[in-house]
């Protein structure tokens, strides 16, 4: 199985979450500033997750993730 992985940008602090390679097809608002993309069958390829900081910042400490910030995935398990 393929690991997910997780890409912030902090300069304009979007979230996007890679589930599954593929070219998006159409993509669908769920909540307020998060929106699923989808491919072609219908399956979820991806999750952006616009003003990322506000939102997560409520899920987060619930978690034994930690959000950092560098170019690359940004989301790492603490060593709690």
């Amino acid at each position: 199985m393929k690991k997910t992985k997780f890409y912030y940008d902090k300069h304009v602090d979007a979230l996007y979450i890679n589930l599954k390679k593929g070219e998006e097809s159409y993509f669908e608002e769920v909540q307020p500033n998060v929106t699923i993309e989808y491919n072609k069958k219908k399956e979820p390829i991806g999750i952006e997750i616009l003003n990322a900081a506000s939102i997560l910042s409520e899920i987060l400490p619930k978690t034994n993730i930690s959000l950092v910030h560098e170019k690359n995935p940004v989301y790492k398990a603490s060593s709690k």
